[in-house]
């Protein structure tokens, strides 16, 4: 009962929240909308966010207790039935917190109409195109791999320039890869532990957690179908294929590169139980990239992943950069930012592998690649969005460790968090409007504030409070045994 009153409180608030950002009517027709513009930059409205936030949270609190308790029997059938009502509820919510569904409307449309290749011809090529005034950045190629790229030419080409018919898709993909990445889940945890109510406990952390389902459904971002690939690979890898756990990975890069982090981990751990078949895995996977990469390939420009290395925000070198600008100078700052970012994240890339490599057992030769994308989200990311938690998330949640669980569900609230600053706390003039310390110090402790607060109180000491001399002389009733 605890569960399914959890469910239904779950249901009920996501339908608050699509009502409050519709998709339609005429919020798909109007261009570049956020979250701020449809609700208001109010107090009242930054208020509802918050409380739907925490209610959401508290809910998921309650459901992954209700599981992991053993208290409430649940059906793993139930877990999913629920996230795909969940699922089915946001494809109908605006994207109010990223447009990025819209530019691969627009590069889904310059391979798929106008065949022309979207690594080199920009949007703005296309000055016609209605879906050009809703893109954010129309002067930039496609960002993202040839796997991807081939996928929304595929939805250009079928919807054929049909606004709600090519957001609606998109949403559905995405829909339809966080439920099979939650199965994937669920599958490698039943293989890492001996407990079948760990193994739904880690489904249900990643298919109802609130931010991975505003992010990955309501506001379709592709990095749920990169971890999807990812995750692929990781339970072959755990089933013992490991021929075409790195193949997979390898297709998970070819939609965006960050997965491609976990390649290396993958690699070792796989070359300590068979050298050889570790090495035919690693050449498959290139293979994979020369083949689907030649028909767009112009030369390293082809290359678009890394375009937007030097942007800053909401990062711990957005913090340094700003911290540090008076002294050096913003452009030296920025530099000096991105080589600790660097320098950080390789340090523990490195030690990742050499855990792998040493590793006994598959829960330790998986566990560096979690601390290696969580190291790429809180270190090597100067420019972090509340969508890349999916990375860490993912493996995080196959673990099936109750501490890794904790680790990445405090993540995604502050992922969540740091909207609430972004377009309530600085429109709305708490903060100077122009780009300040102030702002993105309180983003970025928004995001890593919750499970810093978790790491301090599991560091404390623990208290004994000295026992009065009567009661230490009284003798225990039975009462306490």
């Amino acid at each position: 009962m605890v569960f399914l009153g959890a469910a239904v409180g779950t249901v009920l608030l996501y339908a608050v929240w699509v009502v409050w950002v519709p998709l339609l009517p005429t919020n798909l027709y109007i261009p570049l909308l956020d979250l701020g513009k449809i609700t208001g930059y109010t107090w009242a409205s930054a208020g509802l966010y918050l409380a739907l936030v925490l209610l959401l949270f508290a809910l998921y609190a309650v459901g992954y207790r209700a599981i992991t308790s053993g208290k409430s029997r649940v059906k793993t059938w139930w877990l999913f039935a629920a996230g795909a009502i969940l699922c089915a509820e946001l494809v109908w919510a605006y994207p109010a917190t990223a447009v990025d569904v819209f530019g691969y409307v627009a590069s889904g449309q310059i391979l798929g109409l106008h065949q022309a290749n979207p690594f080199v011809v920009l949007p703005s090529a296309f000055p016609g195109d209605a879906i050009l005034a809703y893109v954010a950045y129309p002067d930039e190629p496609s960002q993202y791999g040839p796997v991807w790229v081939l996928l929304s030419g595929a939805v250009a080409a079928l919807t054929r320039t049909d606004l709600p018919s090519e957001v609606l898709m998109y949403k559905v993909v995405a829909a339809a890869a966080h439920l099979a990445s939650a199965g994937a889940i669920y599958h490698i945890a039943l293989r890492l532990t001996a407990s079948g109510r760990m193994a739904q406990a880690s489904a249900f952390l990643f298919l109802w957690n609130p931010l991975l389902l505003w992010e990955m459904v309501a506001n379709a971002h592709n990095d749920g179908f990169m971890m999807l690939l990812g995750l692929v690979g990781v339970w072959l890898f755990v089933a013992g294929h490991d021929l075409f756990a790195l193949l997979a990975i390898a297709a998970g890069a070819l939609v965006k590169a960050p997965v491609a982090l976990i390649g290396p981990v993958v690699f070792a751990g796989a070359a300590r139980r068979n050298c050889p078949r570790a090495v035919e895995g690693a050449l498959l996977g290139l293979l994979l990239a020369a083949v689907v990469y030649r028909p767009f390939w112009e030369g390293p420009r082809t290359l678009t992943a890394l375009q937007r290395a030097d942007l800053f925000t909401a990062s711990l070198g957005a913090v340094l950069r700003l911290a540090l600008a008076p002294a050096l100078g913003l452009g030296d700052a920025g530099a000096f930012a991105s080589t600790v970012s660097l320098s950080a994240f390789t340090a523990i890339a490195v030690m990742s592998v050499m855990l792998a490599f040493r590793a006994q057992t598959d829960v330790e030769r998986l566990r560096p690649a979690y601390y290696t994308l969580l190291a790429a989200l809180l270190l090597l990311t100067t420019w972090f969005q509340a969508w890349y938690v999916v990375w860490p998330f993912a493996l995080g949640a196959a673990l099936a460790e109750p501490r890794r669980h904790l680790e990445v569900a405090l993540l995604s609230l502050g992922g969540l968090l740091q909207y609430f600053v972004f377009i309530y706390l600085w429109v709305m003039g708490f903060f100077p409007r122009t780009e300040n310390l102030g702002v993105q110090l309180t983003a970025y402790l928004a995001i890593v504030g919750p499970l810093l607060v978790m790491l301090i109180v599991r560091a404390a000491p623990r208290v004994h409070l000295p026992i009065p001399r009567r009661l230490s002389q009284t003798r225990p009733s039975a009462e306490y045994h």
